[in-house]
């Protein structure tokens, strides 16, 4: 008998292993011995069980046989073996999705994966991609996962970074698999600054001081460079990471026009900062101003009602921030609305001298998005 009662016939044995069977006999009461049995689900599946017995080996004779022991893995009334992790066997790549590309470009995208069900939640658009939902299912049994999905991808008229991302899950696995790729739609000439600038479209941003190491990133977007962590990371949406550091490089007489959206679900006094974190020496004194405005590349000294004068900040040394709070007020802070659509516009100049720069070449500088004391936490 098995732990439990269980007898061997029960355990629907289709055959022993030979040379575990020719171990069995010859060692019958005398050691500890395993027996591996083998047998067919009626689905068809193959089953394994490993059975131990103790020290007393299998007892009996003929056509009866028993044991005391334990069961193993796959056996019934055993541990069952943990599923396989999900796998995306042919994944979002570069040759597909480039990093770059024009409004109304169409590309073809192929994928499959080992896994159970599949979806394309996790993408984050500016603006819907029409063969790309962000809802549903785009598989939901293995077979069809497992088979190639060919998508055919036009990418909209809205400038803007667009992560795709593709997830896949597996009955039993916690983590899912993931695959994604940004692309960056550049904007058009729609927003422009004082006479003798220009919106740079594309940045390149080094993130948290990273020694020279850095990426090219839409720098008409703000989650493109405040809401970035990594290449495989989806884009975080306003406020974006706390307290991190970018150090955008512009162009001489070049302005980053950064749009953004208030979340209508974000906390109402949340509150941060954009802190001019130079701290490098400079041969010239290095100057920066800001405004949060509803307009793009908007670098009026006097802001739109119902925008405040702390919305406003020209010529700022090293050190100094323009704050904001939403749905609150705060003296000096730039009030913003949940809901509502802004330009973080960025000179380095002031706004009374748009064209008069210390900056000879391109100007790097770094700007902290930091979290303001007493602020709820940032999502």
């Amino acid at each position: 008998m098995f732990p439990g009662g269980i007898t061997m016939n029960r355990l629907r044995v289709v055959r022993f292993a030979a040379v575990v069977a020719a171990a069995l006999f010859a060692a019958a009461a005398f050691a500890q011995i395993t027996i591996e049995v083998h047998w067919t689900e009626t689905d068809g599946s193959p089953r394994t069980c490993v059975i131990t017995s103790d020290e007393n080996g299998v007892l009996g004779s003929g056509t009866m046989l028993s044991t005391n022991g334990s069961f193993g893995a796959g056996c019934p009334g055993g541990t069952a073996p943990p599923p396989p992790p999900p796998q995306i066997t042919d994944g979002l790549d570069a040759s597909e999705l480039p990093s770059s590309a024009t409004a109304g470009s169409t590309y073809t995208v192929t994928w499959s994966a080992d896994a159970d069900d599949c979806d394309y939640a996790a993408s984050t658009f500016p603006a819907a991609v029409a063969a790309w939902p962000t809802s549903g299912k785009a598989c939901s049994t293995a077979a069809v996962c497992a088979a190639p999905h060919v998508v055919p991808v036009t990418m909209p008229a809205d400038p803007g970074s667009y992560t795709f991302a593709l997830s896949c899950r597996r009955t039993g696995v916690a983590a899912p698999a993931v695959s994604q790729r940004t692309v960056l739609v550049p904007g058009g000439t729609a927003c422009t600054g004082p006479s003798g600038l220009t919106r740079s479209s594309q940045a390149y941003v080094e993130f948290n001081y990273s020694g020279g190491v850095g990426r090219t990133a839409d720098a008409t977007q703000f989650e493109s460079i405040f809401g970035y962590f990594d290449e495989t990371t989806p884009l975080r949406r306003f406020p974006g990471l706390v307290n991190v550091n970018q150090r955008l490089y512009l162009p001489r007489h070049a302005f980053a026009a950064m749009r953004f959206t208030v979340p209508a679900d974000l906390t109402p006094g949340t509150a941060g900062l954009f802190r001019f974190e130079e701290t490098q020496p400079q041969t010239v004194p290095a100057r920066m101003s800001m405004t949060i405005s509803s307009e793009c590349a908007d670098f009026s000294t006097t802001p739109t009602v119902p925008l405040s004068a702390g919305c406003v900040v020209s010529n700022m040394a090293a050190g100094g921030n323009l704050s904001w709070i939403v749905d609150g007020t705060a003296p000096g802070y730039c009030r913003l609305e949940r809901g509502r659509t802004y330009y973080l516009n960025v000179l380095h100049a002031s706004l009374t001298a748009p064209l008069t720069t210390y900056c000879g070449g391109t100007c790097g500088n770094v700007i902290q998005n930091q979290i303001s004391a007493g602020s709820p936490p940032w999502p």
